[in-house]
């Protein structure tokens, strides 16, 4: 009976901490087919130069956490992007930060993701497809 009783509780405390510890674990595959759809905004395959500046605008501010304009090493670490995907925040902040000042701006993001960009568009159409867009996330990302 005591037994059932730490049991039931220890539970019920994990359920009201939320968890927070925990994240979801997903392959390489789901985890790129996650990131097509959230750059594909209209769903039709494609990833345009527009969906993916979009996003990339997006990925910026939600990085930015207290909203001056920059993203510092502890702004990633305390954001969602590095929670879920810390290799690829990485990999973006590292690629980001051109001028290595442990900082990033919205315009040395946008720099190094149209370098990325026009690496991916391997036949520089402006649009990434779905194999475009896993190939070099592949090869770019687990470096």
């Amino acid at each position: 009976m005591k037994y059932k009783t730490v049991l039931v509780f220890a539970f019920i405390s994990l359920l009201i901490n939320g968890c927070a510890w925990m994240k979801p674990h997903y392959s390489d595959e789901e985890m790129h087919a996650y990131l097509f759809k959230k750059y594909d905004t209209d769903g039709d395959g494609m990833i345009t130069k527009a969906e993916y500046f979009a996003f990339i605008e997006q990925r910026f501010e939600k990085m930015d956490l207290n909203g001056d304009g920059t993203v510092t090493k502890d702004e990633l670490y305390a954001g969602r992007f590095y929670t879920y995907l810390p290799e690829l925040a990485l990999a973006v902040f590292r690629d980001s930060d051109t001028n290595k000042n442990g900082q990033i701006t919205k315009n040395e993001m946008v720099k190094s993701e149209k370098i990325r960009f026009a690496q991916m568009d391997q036949n520089s159409d402006d649009m990434l497809s779905k194999s475009e867009f896993l190939v070099n996330d592949m090869r770019e990302f687990m470096t």
